[in-house]
Order: C-alpha cells, then sequence, then structure tokens
C-alpha cells in the first residue's frame, strides 16, 4: 500500500470542502471502510457494537452507539457515541456528521462525508481531545455480482487543549482503506478489510496497518449480527481485536 505524505496538498482540498458543505474511519461494523448506502426519507438505523482489544499484554474494551436517520434519498444525519468500558470508563468524543451519496451509475457510486466531533469526553483521562474537531471522508463503492468493493479515503483535525497534548499528537490524522464485501448466501455476507492511518503521536515514525475479517447475518429484513477480528499488520497498530455489533433499521 502507498504511504502517504506527512502533508499532502489533498489534505487542504478535502478540510477546505468539509467547511463549505457542512457549516456544522462511521462504517457498518466490523468493517472500517464504510459504504454509500443511505436510509431514505424517514428511515432510521440503531447500531450498538462492543469491542475487546489487546496490545502489547494491556486489555482495553470499547463500545459504541449511533443513530442515523435518512434526510432524503441520499441523504443521512448521524449521531454517534463511543465509550471506554475498561479503566479510565467513560464517554469518548460524539460525533455528529452526515452521508451524502453524490453520484451513482453502473454499480459505482461516490459519498462524501463530513464530520463534526464535541468535546464530550474527559481529557485528564485521555478520553477525549479539549477541543472540537472535524473530518471529512471520501467513499468509493463498485458492486460486481455478489461482490462490493469499498474504498475510503480521508482526514481527521483534532484541536487539543493541553499545550504537551499538541506538542506531543498530530494535528491531522490522514487514513485510507479498502474493504470488500462477498455474499455468501442470502443470510451471510463475509466483510475483509484492510487499511492505513497516520500514527497520532508524532515521535511515532511508522504507520498503524491493519487487516480485518468478518461476518455479517441477516436476521431479518431489518436486523443484522456481526462479529469480526482486527488483526496488526505492523508494531504501531493494535495487535488484536475481537468485536460483536446489532444493527437495526425501522421508520
Amino acid at each position: 500500500m502507498i504511504k502517504m505524505p506527512a502533508h499532502p496538498t489533498w489534505i487542504h482540498l478535502v478540510t477546505g470542502l468539509f467547511f463549505m458543505t457542512a457549516s456544522v474511519v462511521h462504517a457498518a461494523h466490523p468493517l472500517v471502510s464504510d459504504d454509500t448506502g443511505t436510509q431514505g426519507p424517514g428511515g432510521y438505523q440503531i447500531e450498538v457494537n462492543t469491542d475487546w482489544l489487546r496490545d502489547a499484554g494491556v486489555k482495553t474494551r470499547t463500545a459504541t452507539a449511533t443513530l442515523t436517520r435518512g434526510i432524503t434519498e441520499t441523504l443521512d444525519v448521524y449521531l454517534d457515541t463511543p465509550h471506554t468500558l475498561s479503566r479510565p470508563s467513560g464517554l469518548n468524543d460524539i460525533a455528529l456528521g452526515l452521508k451524502w451519496r453524490l453520484f451513482e451509475s453502473d454499480g459505482l457510486s461516490i459519498g462524501l462525508k463530513p464530520e463534526l466531533t464535541l468535546a464530550s469526553g474527559d481529557q485528564e483521562k485521555q478520553l477525549g481531545d479539549g477541543r472540537s474537531g472535524a473530518a471529512i471522508t471520501v467513499l468509493t463503492q463498485y458492486e460486481v455480482g455478489p461482490w462490493t468493493w469499498l474504498f475510503n479515503m480521508g482526514s481527521e483535525l483534532h484541536r487539543y487543549s493541553s499545550i504537551s497534548s499538541q506538542d506531543e499528537n498530530r494535528r491531522y490524522i490522514h487514513k485510507a482503506s479498502v474493504g470488500l464485501t462477498y455474499q455468501l448466501k442470502d443470510d451471510w455476507l463475509l466483510v475483509m478489510d484492510t487499511g492505513i492511518a497516520s500514527h497520532a503521536t508524532k515521535s511515532e515514525k511508522k504507520d498503524p496497518r491493519f487487516a480485518l475479517l468478518g461476518l455479517i447475518y441477516s436476521l431479518s429484513d431489518d436486523a443484522e449480527l456481526d462479529v469480526g477480528y482486527k488483526k496488526s499488520l505492523n508494531t504501531s497498530e493494535v495487535d488484536h481485536q475481537w468485536g460483536v455489533g446489532l444493527t437495526y433499521r425501522f421508520k
């Protein structure tokens, strides 16, 4: 995979686009790459998931609840509330965002996902940045028969309130990922994902890379259960991560 430059020119373009499109790395669990699908006018989706992480012998647990509402056929608004369940536990920084599918033709679709991060996490417990931030992601999806390819590229803006965090951590985190899904049967979906991101710590030279494998089972037309395993591809990424999730849609 191509390594992203420390200060690419495209980040200035997409960051500027974010502030033009929204006056204000979240994908369907267990995937990291997001698709371009939306809920439709008046449609709601609730996603609840939890993950167990192990890195250098240290175990942590996280959980996330996401509420999405369809505004138009191609536009969603969502609220994402992540929590840390292991100590120090508490609410992390909440995210409010949009997903806009701006192009679709012959199996190819492109979307834009601007996001505002609210400083709701306790910075002293390392649960948040201490100031609001922003993110922008370009979503690309291509469907061929039972196969669906996903490609995401984006960036996060972190505004730390403490001087020490500003000195130690990067202001911009750039991300890219490629996902692949395969419809095994009517009820089973195999998912795979891999990606890279800038390391949050300035002193770290290696960018975290991961690979992921999972399954999504359709309980009904409006509900899915998922399980996934994420593995590090270098020493900068979390060693192991297991997760389960539940998705429910309604009007």
